[in-house]
């Protein structure tokens, strides 16, 4: 017997078909900007934001 994957639950109440369609025109648009030079500037600054944020988080429940 297999397992259907559950989608994750979203406020939203949009049909799992569209969802799909959605990301199969995102995702190589992402990937190509990822891939650029200015993506990667980009993305390293918000992993070293999220860096900072995690930090802020961690001091503030001690």
């Amino acid at each position: 017997m297999s397992r259907k994957k559950q989608a994750p639950k979203t406020d939203f109440d949009i049909p799992e078909y569209q969802m799909e369609s959605l990301a199969r025109v995102l995702l190589p648009i992402m990937q190509e900007y990822l891939s650029s030079e200015q993506g990667q500037k980009d993305y390293a600054e918000w992993q070293k934001s999220q860096l900072n944020n995690q930090q802020s988080n961690n001091k503030e429940s001690r």
